[in-house]
C-alpha cells in the first residue's frame, strides 16, 4: 500500500501588487483578535475582523477581493462594520 501524503493549505501566498510570493496571514492575540494580511517586500496590507470558522486561505481571497475592487489605498484597508 502506498501511502500518499495530506495535503496542507498554503500559508505563504502571493502579492497581487508585487507579484512576489510574500504574503502571510496572521491573527492578534488580543483582546479583540484581528487578522493581518500583509505582503513583507511592498508593505501592502489589509486588517479584517477575526472569524474562527474563517482559514488563512478565506482571509488571503478577502484581501484579493479587496485589492481588486480598489480598497486597498494607501497600502491599507480598515476592517467594515458588518464583516464576518
Amino acid at each position: 500500500m502506498r501511502l500518499v501524503p495530506k495535503r496542507r493549505l498554503p500559508t505563504v501566498f502571493e502579492c497581487p501588487s508585487c507579484g512576489t510570493a510574500a504574503v502571510s496571514v496572521s491573527v492578534s492575540k488580543g483582546r479583540e483578535k484581528k487578522v493581518l494580511v500583509v505582503c513583507s517586500r511592498c508593505g501592502l496590507r489589509g486588517e479584517y475582523e477575526y472569524n474562527p470558522y474563517l482559514s488563512h486561505v478565506d482571509y488571503f481571497s478577502k484581501f484579493l477581493d479587496d485589492y481588486e475592487a480598489g480598497k486597498l489605498i494607501g497600502g491599507e484597508v480598515g476592517a467594515e462594520e458588518g464583516e464576518g
